[in-house]
């Protein structure tokens, strides 16, 4: 394959999060190419893209601190933004910012019962709060409800 075919197979798996792909058509081309040429630059920014995403930051920035001394300046001040980033102290999240799954107990208990419920609270019936005794209607709604009923009745009857 051509080197701009084997890059742009590098991007595409690198959209994917296939960092482990995008790494081993990158490896090859970045042993032929030298860090001083733009085709070697451009892998090797490639390269930290990967190196990140696989939460391997030590070789990304060792990497961006050789482009920070390139001659392509485009180049250069991508590797500056990019280590930036790089050495930037990690912040604590807060707990709000993400959602915490529960683990599910998967062991299996007697009778082939799953996720850990036990058979007395299967069978236990649901109690639902209560809601008070059950109250007839008043004299006015049943009148207004006949009220209604005959003033249909006339209506469609015209």
């Amino acid at each position: 394959m051509t080197t701009s075919l084997v890059i742009k197979t590098a991007e595409a798996s690198l959209q994917r999060g296939d960092y482990c792909q995008c790494l081993s058509f990158l490896e090859p081309l970045a042993e032929q190419y030298p860090l001083s040429s733009q085709e070697g630059a451009k892998i090797r920014m490639l390269m930290i893209t990967a190196w990140m995403g696989q939460g391997d930051d030590q070789k990304a920035i060792a990497t961006c601190r050789l482009l920070t001394k390139g001659k392509e300046p485009e180049i250069r001040q991508q590797a500056k933004q990019l280590l930036s980033i790089l050495e930037a102290p990690a912040l604590p999240r807060p707990g709000s910012w993400s959602i915490s799954i529960p683990k599910i107990d998967l062991i299996a208990e007697r009778d082939n019962n799953y996720l850990g419920v036990s058979k007395q609270k299967a069978k236990e019936p649901k109690y639902y709060p209560p809601t008070g005794p059950t109250k007839a209607f008043d004299i006015g709604f049943p009148t207004f409800a006949l009220a209604i009923l005959i003033a249909l009745t006339i209506f469609l009857s015209i």
